[in-house]
C-alpha cells in the first residue's frame, strides 16, 4: 500500500477488500442470477466499491507523491502496481478463454489481449460478445480511469499542495459540476458511442479522487473528526442512500462523500484490524474470469456454485498477492 500511512496506524486494506468483495458480489447477483432478500441487496448496494477504490486511490496517491524524487519514478512505481499482475491474469483469461469458447478470431483476440493489456480495457470486439455474460472482463474499465487519474494526479498535487481549504472547495465544487454538466451535454447529444467514451474518462470521476486527496491533504485536521464519527457519517451516507435524494455523475455525490469519509474515519479508528495481506487488486482482477466460466457451465442460480466462485477467485487472488504483488512490492521499494 502507497502512502505515508502506513498498514500499522489504519486498516484501510480491510476497507479495500470489503470493496472488491462488493463489486465481486454485485457481479455474482446480476450474472450468476442468485436469489436474494431485497433488504440484503440494497445493504450490500449501500458499500458501493467502485467509488470506495477511486477515493482511496486519491487518498494514497497523495501521500506517494510527495514520496517520489521525481515524475518519472512515480510512474514507474505506478506502472508496477498496475501492470505486472494484469498482464498474468490477462493470460489466464485469455488461455480459459480460448478453451471454453469457440467463436473468437484470431485478429479480434489479438486486438482484445492489446486493449486489455494497456489503457482500453473497456472494449470488447464482436466475435467475443457470444462469451459468458458478453465480456470477457468488463470490471476492468477501471484500470482505464485509474492510469488516467494517475497520469495528471502528480500535476495535481504540484497545483493544489499548501493551498487553504477554500481552495479546495472551490475545486471540489468545480470537479464535479464539469463532470455533472458534460454528462448532461453528451446524453442530450443522444449519440451513443460519445456518452460510453466519455464515461471512460477521468473528467467523469475525478471528484471521487479529489475527495481522497482532499482529505489527505488536510488529514491532520480531518481525521481525528471523521475517527470519532465514523459512524455518524455512515449513517448519514445511508440516509441519503435511503432517501435518494443526491446529485449523480457517475455516481452520487452525497451518499459517496459521507461514506468515504466515514470508512476512512473507521479504519483509522480501528487500525488493529488492518489485514497483513492485501488481495483486493487480485480479486477485482480474476472475479469474472471465474464468473464468466461458471455462466459458460450453467453453474447459475445456486448459492453453493456462487460459494465456489468466490473461493477460486480468492484463491487466484491469493496466489497472485503471494507471488507477483511480493514481487512488485520489491522492485517499487527499490525504485
Amino acid at each position: 500500500m502507497d502512502g505515508q500511512s502506513s498498514r500499522q496506524d489504519n486498516a484501510l486494506s480491510l476497507i479495500r477488500i470489503m470493496a472488491a468483495f462488493q463489486v465481486m458480489f454485485g457481479h455474482m447477483l446480476e450474472h450468476l442470477d442468485l436469489p436474494i432478500d431485497s433488504t440484503l441487496y440494497g445493504i450490500t448496494y449501500y458499500f458501493r466499491g467502485v467509488p470506495i477504490f477511486f477515493a482511496l486511490s486519491g487518498f494514497l496517491i497523495w501521500f506517494s507523491i510527495g514520496r517520489s524524487k521525481s515524475y518519472g519514478i512515480y510512474l514507474k512505481k505506478r506502472f508496477l502496481r498496475i501492470y505486472p499482475e494484469l498482464w498474468v491474469a490477462l493470460l489466464i483469461e485469455i488461455i480459459i478463454l480460448v478453451i471454453l469458447y469457440h467463436g473468437w478470431e484470431i485478429k479480434s483476440l489479438l486486438l482484445f489481449v492489446f486493449a486489455q493489456g494497456t489503457i482500453f480495457q473497456f472494449w470488447t470486439p464482436s466475435s467475443l460478445r457470444g462469451y459468458g455474460v458478453g465480456t470477457p472482463n468488463g470490471a476492468l474499465w477501471t484500470i482505464g480511469v485509474m492510469i488516467q487519474f494517475y497520469v495528471i494526479a502528480w500535476f495535481v498535487y504540484k497545483l493544489f499542495k499548501g493551498k487553504n481549504n477554500r481552495v479546495w472547495i472551490m475545486g471540489l465544487i468545480i470537479s464535479f459540476a464539469v463532470s455533472w454538466v458534460l454528462g448532461m451535454a453528451f446524453d442530450h447529444i443522444g449519440i451513443e458511442i460519445v456518452s460510453k467514451l466519455y464515461s471512460q474518462t477521468i473528467i467523469k470521476y475525478f471528484w471521487l479522487f479529489y475527495i481522497g486527496a482532499f482529505i489527505a491533504e488536510f488529514k491532520e485536521k480531518m481525521l481525528p473528526m471523521f475517527q470519532k464519527y465514523w459512524w455518524v457519517l455512515l449513517i448519514i451516507a445511508a440516509v441519503f442512500f435511503w432517501i435518494q435524494f443526491d446529485i449523480y455523475s457517475g455516481y452520487h455525490l452525497f451518499w459517496s462523500t459521507f461514506l468515504i469519509a466515514g470508512l476512512i474515519g473507521f479504519a483509522y479508528r480501528f487500525p488493529q484490524l488492518q489485514l497483513e495481506t492485501d488481495i483486493s487488486y487480485g480479486i477485482f482482477l480474476y472475479h469474472m474470469t471465474a464468473v464468466n466460466a461458471f455462466v459458460i457451465f450453467g453453474w447459475i442460480k445456486n448459492w453453493v456454485w456462487a460459494a465456489l466462485c468466490i473461493c477460486i477467485t480468492v484463491g487466484l487472488a491469493w496466489v497472485s498477492t503471494m507471488t507477483i504483488g511480493v514481487w512488485v512490492t520489491k522492485h517499487k521499494n527499490g525504485v
